[in-house]
């Protein structure tokens, strides 16, 4: 019996769906089976490091284009030394520079080769570059042995030249050729030594059915049916259990969500296979009940529909000193549907009426939005009381902080919620579906602000009303310590062995 999960992404920024991953990989880590992690596109080293760190073990992944070589681990495997005393064997060259992450191969000053080192075992390698005269002219990549080599050519856009990728060989474990991606522009072709040429598709194809998926076999879609591997699961997977699993929101009502109009794009797609799927995976019953109600409505039929909590936690986690007074904690991506910037105002207000108040700020996103955030504390000289952390692991920082707040439109489920009220924090969020409901009662942990879609023409109104909550949940420390055993006895309902119990029960029934 095997799992096999779609898919681990590649060139996207880190976002809830890659935690939730790793949360199940956890959770499923004493499974009786197989589980292997699918990555559809080429993955490079810092894919394979980013989903390791989030709880899925490089043994645990399956790259496709590797699949087709006779290599299986995605582990570095080339060790520095022997690769570095290889080219001082084979290259003219003058002189050896060592950097953090990176050792050069110098000839009278012009770089002929570059070794780069694996940032968390530098013992090993995982490539290597090779220059002409400056140029780039190939990058060898290895994971189990020399994994695949890229050829590139000098090409000009504009006046600038560049190397363009042309083509791509993998290899076996010893060195042979296993296949070539050939690129022409935006298309790719993929050249077998039997003659065969395959596209995208048809590799993806391929790839399927070399898995000889049976009845016994599970496949859990994690992303959305518009992506190009879910057209061959179905095509060449037809014994295997399908489920599929929803990260987010799926109804938008009109004006909630400016890119969005009712059913998200990645229910859309999936609404249209409902006769194809075993199985539907929701984090809440809220979720599941509009789930059904919008499945009937548009005349689809309504797979079994589960509800699975997106993550578990392993234990309660309490401070080991007093929290730091009136301090709030916001964790989540710097992105515009999260809010942040109505925090951040909520908090300059309520700072305003209570001078102790105090935010930090952890998670990333991209530049534009973080400096438009961060223009916003400057401007109103909110630097002492207002601070940027970065991304970092926060699993043992909830526990200092007093409060966790959230402005976020909607949250299938909240990972960050559901760590903080694990570290007993008091709650503030929008009265939105779905996790918020879940895991913020209010007068009980916490508050919700009120909101519909109209608030979002009035967002002065609301940020005001955000401070109020702000600075009333400061105002009783009595009550502030109940809201904080409250969240306690929550998160007692999402411990991670109950969570595993109910995968393993949908894994192992059989539709």
């Amino acid at each position: 019996m095997a799992v096999y999960v779609f898919s681990l992404v590649v060139g996207y920024l880190p976002h809830g769906v890659d935690n939730a991953q790793g949360y199940r990989a956890q959770i499923l880590k004493d499974f009786p089976g197989s589980i292997k992690y699918v990555f559809t596109d080429l993955p490079r080293k810092q894919d394979i490091d980013y989903y390791s760190r989030v709880g899925i073990h490089a043994e645990e992944m399956l790259s496709v284009h590797q699949y087709f070589t006779d290599a299986r681990s995605l582990r570095s495997t080339v060790k520095t030394r022997d690769k570095l005393e290889e080219l001082k064997k084979s290259l003219l060259y003058t002189d050896v520079k060592y950097l953090d992450n990176e050792i050069r191969l110098l000839k009278n000053g012009t770089v002929l080769a570059t070794i780069m080192l694996d940032e968390n075992e530098k013992d090993y390698c995982c490539g290597t570059q090779y220059f002409s005269t400056g140029k780039l002219i190939r990058t060898e990549k290895y994971m189990e042995g020399a994994c695949y080599i890229e050829y590139y050519i000098t090409a000009k856009s504009g006046v600038k030249s560049y190397a363009k990728l042309v083509r791509r060989t993998f290899c076996n474990c010893e060195g042979a050729v296993a296949y070539n991606q050939i690129f022409e522009g935006k298309k790719e072709w993929y050249l077998f030594p039997d003659g065969r040429i395959l596209t995208k598709s048809q590799l993806l194809a391929e790839f399927v059915r070399k898995l000889n998926l049976t009845q016994q076999d599970t496949v859990l879609l994690d992303r959305s049916a518009q992506f190009d591997f879910v057209q061959p699961l179905f095509q060449f997977g037809n014994k295997a259990r399908f489920i599929s699993v929803f990260h987010s929101g799926h109804y938008f009502e009109k004006g909630e969500d400016t890119n969005r109009l009712y059913l998200n794009y990645e229910y859309y797609y999936w609404f249209k296979y409902t006769n194809r799927i075993d199985a539907m995976v929701v984090s809440t019953q809220e979720q599941k009940i509009e789930l059904i109600e919008k499945l009937q409505e548009y005349g689809f039929s309504i797979p079994e529909i589960e509800v699975i909590p997106a993550g578990g936690i392993d234990c309660l986690r309490y401070p080991e000193t007093d929290r730091r007074p009136y301090s709030l904690i916001s964790v989540s991506r710097l992105d515009k549907r999260k809010k942040i910037d109505w925090i951040i105002r909520s908090v300059i207000k309520a700072h305003q009426m209570n001078p102790e108040i105090s935010l930090d700020i952890y998670g990333r996103g991209n530049g534009e939005h973080t400096q438009y955030l961060q223009n916003i504390v400057s401007s109103n000289q909110a630097q002492s009381y207002i601070r940027f952390m970065g991304q970092v692991d926060v699993a043992e920082i909830y526990k200092n902080y007093e409060v966790f707040i959230t402005a976020s439109l909607w949250e299938t489920l909240g990972l960050s919620m559901m760590e903080a009220v694990a570290s007993g924090m008091a709650m503030i969020g929008l009265d939105v579906k779905y996790g918020n409901r879940l895991f913020i009662q209010p007068d009980v942990n916490g508050a919700l602000v009120d909101f519909d879609v109209s608030c979002l023409n009035d967002e002065e109104k609301l940020i005001t009303e955000m401070a109020k909550k702000i600075v009333d949940i400061f105002s009783d420390k009595e009550r502030l310590e109940k809201f904080h055993q409250c969240s306690y006895k929550i998160a007692k309902n999402f411990f991670s062995e109950m969570i595993q119990k109910k995968w393993m029960n949908l894994i192992a029934r059989k539709a």
